[in-house]
């Protein structure tokens, strides 16, 4: 009689599936920072397009009205004060068409009559690397929660602010201290004459929200530099991006750059000013 051997079949021991999970565990470890940088880069690249976008619109509306942008209208006069931000000025150059028909200028940006147009959630005013979407949302929405709308509520953020220039702690500004954007007036590429190409006209100063007027309808989103203070130092109305170690920033002539944070703070001041001499 002929004898059949059968092999018992042998399952996986308690200590190689832990080998397995560890081995599983270090290739994650290895991994996850790579996924994360390619994410990073991709969401800096979408940044990088977002200030193109903006330094595109920015360029056509100087070419039809000679002027760039007011950065603030009616910021410094006695109320009621319209305080309308440059933002409003390019939405027919981005393809907002709608939110620019719906805006009336004769209003204040946070009027009921202009809930409509500044509420209008603009892509390319949110840098997709911000914090505060993840937090508060894109807009303002009901600030005080009382169940109704009051003056400023549901109106869309900006991550991105027009320059003011440089504050020197002195009791008034200088004109050498000055920026792109202003209160009342448009400034002229003759303007300038720092060079439109080594000065600095909108930047990333992300993550704010209502508490620091950062509705790109709200003309107060314009925002100087302390001439102390580095990039990415404080997220209270200076240059601020999360994107690690750098920022994005839009030059009067329409080019973007990523500047370090590492950057020699004379040469930072420098870039912000527009008739600095430097």
């Amino acid at each position: 009689m002929a004898t059949v051997s059968r092999r018992c079949a042998r399952g996986m021991t308690l200590v190689e599936l832990l080998v397995v999970l560890v081995i599983i565990g270090s290739l994650v470890g290895l991994l996850l920072p790579a996924v994360q940088m390619a994410r990073e880069a991709s969401r800096r690249t979408a940044c990088g397009n977002n200030l193109r976008g903006l330094g595109i619109a920015v360029a056509a509306h100087e070419a039809a009205r000679r002027s760039f942008p007011v950065g603030c209208l009616e910021c410094s006069t006695k109320a009621p004060r319209r305080q309308i931000a440059w933002n409003a000025y390019i939405l027919p150059y981005i393809e907002e068409g709608s939110a620019a028909a719906a805006f009336d200028f004769s209003r204040s940006y946070r009027a009921v009559e202009n809930v409509r147009a500044a509420g209008t959630v603009v892509p390319l005013f949110l840098c997709p690397s911000t914090s505060r979407t993840k937090r508060t949302g894109p807009t303002t929405g009901d600030r005080n929660r009382n169940g109704r709308w009051d003056a400023g509520d549901d109106l869309a953020y900006t991550d991105y602010g027009g320059m003011y220039g440089v504050a020197y702690p002195v009791p008034e500004p200088l004109p050498q201290h000055a920026g792109v954007m202003q209160y009342e007036r448009a400034t002229r590429g003759t303007d300038v004459s720092d060079g439109v190409s080594h000065t600095v006209l909108i930047a990333e100063c992300t993550g704010r929200d209502a508490s620091f007027q950062s509705e790109w309808a709200n003309g107060q989103n314009i925002f100087d530099q302390r001439a102390t203070n580095p990039i990415n130092a404080s997220q209270n109305n200076e240059i601020w991006s999360d994107h690690p170690g750098l920022a994005g920033m839009v030059f009067c002539d329409g080019h973007v750059e990523f500047v370090s944070e590492t950057i020699e703070q004379a040469a930072l001041v420098a870039l912000l000013t527009r008739a600095g001499g430097d």
